[in-house]
């Protein structure tokens, strides 16, 4: 060999080794020169744009990690981590957990994130993880589901017909039915890639008296595997002979979603006047309207009260079998009295003329308002009169409609409503802020029954229903020169009705509207001054 050569190589050979002492990754002696063994949690992450996704995985590798890599641009990711630099060593194991969150203006709906593993010596491992802008980060919602209360009637087959629907602005990945200390639950519905669930079936229940707690849970499917939402129901099933009911329920709808569109007001609330005796009054628009009764709001079952097939005299409560009471008269109101234990019912007509309601002497849109109440000066100042809709003192109202056939009644269409709460009451508008004219106000906030006049009534006469005592007062225009106060034995400048303990005595607390809106939209109110009832409908 020629010397010269061969000095030369062995210098080129000397100095090779020279730099590759420099590096870094060969301080590191190798093991088995195997690429890293990566072991990734997911690679298919389901987000929106806005939110963050989170990549994880373990990863191992006998030589040592020296880096990971993460690339997307049509995401503007460009991520290395160095665990040589951050943890002055090579790792043989590591727990990936890299959170990275979509920019909110992204274009597009699919991308694909590499995932790149390099050990010391310099072997490399790979994931592609699809990120897709299609997750679900809203739980299902019920839109009919059974009450909180329910009764069941002690049959020779004492059966439950439980029914609901749940939807999802997305898919459903299944529903489970459970009802404690009865065989066969919990059972469980497949969601079938649907986004709405609906449900029917007979679950038959010992027919001895008893109560049983019974759940309804529709699980969202993940948007990530740690990600799980869920929405559920809770019912009370009471197993029993005929009870007295609470409350009785007039539905003049045909379906359950009617009877759960509503924001309040459907099915309409009867009064309970006697044992297993309530009492409704109800305007009847058109002829023709078709009635039963129901215990429960939610659905026509399992009690349903309307007139039997083979005797319409007399009031069945099978949903399956019993028909419907017609109320022929058209634009009057029926006064409507129902007792469950004798299964009968009257129906009593009398013309709107006679219905009554506590600003009878007003005319709505018309100067009828003093304003300060000055009757004794030559020239009082009168503005016009009408109400709507309140959120509190001085708020520019949404005015309602008096409806042209019914001076009780009064609307407003298209009345828009965020998500949320609602918070008002219906109130006069007053140019100086006055909060202490008109006012009605619900029975119960949370579950409104009915919308009486400062959460009582003026019994003007029969045709009026409520009680007596109030701590504000009104005037009623008998002629120019008379007018009579509500407030109880206060005169025209009795300073006593203003006082704490008038105040105290007479006004029903935290008795404002309150429904909850789960879909933002336009929604129709309607206000009955005489039933006293109000009813918000999605339009």
């Amino acid at each position: 060999m020629n010397l010269k050569f061969a000095c030369l190589s062995g210098l080129l050979v000397m100095s090779a080794l020279g730099l590759a002492s420099c590096s870094d990754d060969d301080k590191w002696p190798v093991a088995d020169g195997a690429a890293p063994e990566f072991n990734i949690d997911s690679e298919h992450l389901m987000t929106v744009a806005g939110r963050s996704i989170k990549i994880a995985g373990t990863i191992k590798d006998a030589d040592g990690i020296s880096a990971i890599n993460l690339t997307c641009p049509a995401l503007q990711l460009n991520k290395t981590i160095n665990i040589v630099e951050i943890y002055g060593e090579p790792l043989k194991e590591y727990e990936l957990d890299y959170e990275y969150k979509i920019q909110e203006n992204v274009e597009g709906e699919s991308f694909t994130v590499k995932v790149e593993v390099t050990d010391v010596a310099g072997k490399t491992s790979s994931h592609d993880v699809l990120v897709t802008l299609d997750a679900d980060f809203t739980a299902p919602v019920f839109t009919a589901a059974p009450d909180r209360e329910v009764t069941v009637l002690i049959k020779a087959n004492t059966v439950f017909n439980l029914k609901f629907t749940v939807e999802d602005n997305r898919e459903i990945d299944y529903v489970t039915v459970n009802v404690d200390g009865v065989q066969g639950f919990p059972i469980r519905v497949e969601g079938e890639g649907k986004n709405k669930v609906e449900f029917a079936q007979a679950l038959s229940l010992p027919g001895t008296p008893a109560e049983y707690k019974m759940t309804i849970t529709a699980y969202d499917v993940p948007a990530q595997e740690d990600e799980v939402r869920s929405s559920k129901v809770e019912s009370t099933l009471s197993v029993s002979e005929l009870p007295d009911f609470s409350v009785l329920y007039l539905a003049d709808v045909e379906t359950a979603a009617d009877l759960n569109s509503d924001l309040c007001g459907v099915p309409m609330a009867m009064d309970h006047v006697a044992p297993y005796k309530y009492r409704v009054r109800y305007y009847n628009a058109a002829a023709g309207t078709k009635i039963c009764f129901l215990p429960q709001k939610t659905d026509f079952g399992p009690i349903c009260f309307g007139p039997e097939a083979d005797n319409a005299e007399v009031l069945g409560d099978d949903p399956d079998a019993v028909g419907r009471i017609t109320l022929d008269k058209a634009g009057v109101y029926y006064l409507i009295t129902v007792n469950t234990y004798d299964r009968t019912f009257t129906l009593e007509d009398y013309p709107v003329s006679e219905a009554t309601n506590p600003v009878a002497g007003m005319h709505y849109g018309q100067n009828d308002l003093n304003t300060w109440n000055d009757w004794n000066v030559p020239d009082p100042w009168w503005q016009e009169w009408y109400f709507g809709p309140a959120k509190g003192p001085g708020e520019i109202l949404s005015r309602m409609e008096q409806d042209k056939n019914n001076p009780n009644i009064f609307y407003i269409d298209n009345w828009k409503l965020e998500e949320g709460e609602q918070n008002f009451i219906l109130h006069n508008w007053h140019s100086n802020g006055w909060w202490n004219f008109t006012t009605w106000r619900v029975d119960n906030s949370s579950d409104p029954s009915k919308c009486v006049y400062y959460g009582n009534a003026y019994p003007d006469n029969d045709h009026f229903t409520g009680t007596r005592g109030y701590f504000e007062y009104k005037y009623i225009n008998v002629d120019p020169e008379e007018y009579k106060f509500m407030y109880p034995n206060a005169g025209p400048f009795d300073e006593g009705k203003w006082s704490d303990e008038g105040y105290r005595k007479n006004f029903i607390g935290d008795n404002w509207i309150k429904p909850t809106v789960t879909k933002a939209g336009n929604y129709r109110l309607v206000f009955d001054a005489h039933s006293e009832h109000i009813k918000i409908l999605p339009m």
